[in-house]
Formats: structure tokens, C-alpha cells, sequence
């Protein structure tokens, strides 16, 4: 791939998760806007209240700012790749303001998997069991009844494929992967705290590298994880900068922990 395919393939594959993901939040939509695409819902989460696929002019950035306003929390993730070339200018001036970036990564596929176990959460239990896992790891902090709703959206995205990590049965942790046109994508990975520090993340890791038949893999992380990514196997293809217009700006779940 060249430089451009490669940003690209990373970018679509971010894009189609965060679709399915919020299509899968019950009461959310899909608005295709002059300039954005966005998603928006009644569970007042970026999970459901975002926008992407940027290619905003000064009009289409004020439409978008009205329809962020309107919501309790929204983001607008700005994409290595969106237009125009002064794209945070546009959203600054419309009133947006930066509140986080991630790190977008990319590696190749490894020839052979590791020797850990990982299985499939392939029927509906399985898969609400996984995404109260993640959930719980992600959002210890936050309320049960948000917990429920993240995991019971990122439960209901089935065309997204949910594993667990196990040991002697005990579920040491987890991570979702999404298919798209010549990438493989790694989100919500994480580690039960108990066992992180021990390897664990880096086994999963690179068990997620081998599941790649011929395609880049590709994630985003907080800055923090850069260098523990880039000792697996990644390297750097740019930024996705996060918008909003509320100084309390609520994480997502495809950060990786």
C-alpha cells in the first residue's frame, strides 16, 4: 500500500466501527450531512453522538455545530486523510474546541498465532458476557446503569467480533475486532487489572496480529500507549483529533486500555 492507501484503509476501518457500534445503540440514526457523516442518539454517550468523515466547508461546520449543541455529549473525530487542509480552523470558528487526540497505528500481520487462549463469543450470551467485561474495564468509575448500555450496544453489534482471553476458564481479558477493505481493526482492548503488567496485553496483541490474512492492522490509542505499541510492532500514521463543545468530554470505548 502507499502512504495514502494505508491512511485511508485505517481511517474507513475507524469509521465503519463507530457506525456500527452506534447504530446498535437503541433510538440512534444515521444523518448523512453535506460535508459529515453522523450518528446520533437518545443515550447521551459519544457511543451514539458523534461525527465523521469530514469534508466540512464554514456552512456545513455551523449545521454540524447546531446539531452537536443539541445533544448532551457529541463528538467529531477529525481523521487523518478529512478536508480540508485547515479543517480545525473551520471547527474552531464554528465554536468546536479540541478536547483529545488518539494515536492512529498501523502494523503488519503476523505468520502464526501465539499460544494463548482465545475464543469467540459466537451466541448472544457469550457475546453480552465479553462486552460487560470491556464495559467494566473501560468505565469502572461510571454508574451500572451506563456501564449496561455500552455493553449492551457493543453486545448488539454482531457484524463486530468479540474474543476473550482466558486462563484455566477465568477471563483475563478481551478485545473486538472489525473487518473492513484491506484492514483488520483492534478496539477495546484490555486486561482484567488484576493481571495487567504481566504480559498479558502484549500476548492479545499479538494474537490479534496473526488473525490478519494479508491486511494491515490498525488501531487508535491515548498518546500514553504510543511506545508500547511501537515495541509490538506498530508504527504512527497520524492523529485522530477529537472535537466537542462541552468542557466535559465523557471517553469513548475504542480507546485502548
Amino acid at each position: 500500500m502507499t502512504p495514502e492507501e494505508v491512511v485511508r484503509a485505517a481511517s474507513t476501518n475507524l469509521i465503519r466501527t463507530y457506525f456500527r457500534l452506534g447504530r446498535a445503540t437503541p433510538g440512534a440514526r444515521v444523518l448523512e450531512e453535506e460535508g459529515f457523516r453522523a450518528c446520533v442518539g437518545e443515550f447521551e454517550h459519544p457511543i451514539c453522538n458523534f461525527a465523521a468523515d469530514l469534508d466540512l466547508s464554514p456552512w456545513s461546520a455551523r449545521r454540524l455545530r447546531t446539531l452537536a449543541s443539541a445533544r448532551g455529549a457529541f463528538n467529531v473525530y477529525a481523521l487523518p486523510g478529512d478536508q480540508p487542509g485547515h479543517l480545525e480552523e473551520i471547527l474552531v470558528r464554528a465554536g468546536f474546541r479540541k478536547t483529545y487526540r488518539l494515536v492512529q497505528m498501523v502494523a503488519e500481520p503476523l505468520p502464526a498465532a501465539y499460544g494463548i487462549q482465545v475464543e469467540e463469543a459466537k451466541v448472544q450470551r457469550e457475546r453480552a458476557e465479553v462486552a460487560r467485561f470491556m464495559a467494566d474495564q473501560f468505565f469502572s468509575r461510571q454508574p451500572e446503569r451506563f456501564r449496561r448500555k455500552v455493553a449492551d450496544a457493543t453486545a448488539t453489534a454482531t457484524d463486530l467480533d468479540l474474543y476473550g482471553l482466558f486462563e484455566r476458564e477465568a477471563r483475563l481479558g478481551a478485545v473486538m475486532l472489525c473487518r473492513s477493505e484491506g484492514a483488520l481493526g483492534i478496539y477495546n482492548l484490555c486486561v482484567a487489572s488484576p493481571n495487567r503488567g504481566r504480559g498479558r496485553g502484549g500476548d492479545l496483541v499479538r494474537w490479534c496480529l496473526a488473525q490478519a490474512q494479508d491486511e494491515l492492522v490498525t488501531l487508535q490509542c491515548e498518546p500514553r500507549l504510543e511506545g508500547w505499541y511501537e515495541s509490538l510492532g506498530f508504527r504512527s500514521i497520524g492523529n485522530v483529533e477529537v472535537f466537542g463543545l462541552s468542557p466535559e468530554q465523557v471517553p469513548d470505548i475504542m480507546e485502548q486500555s
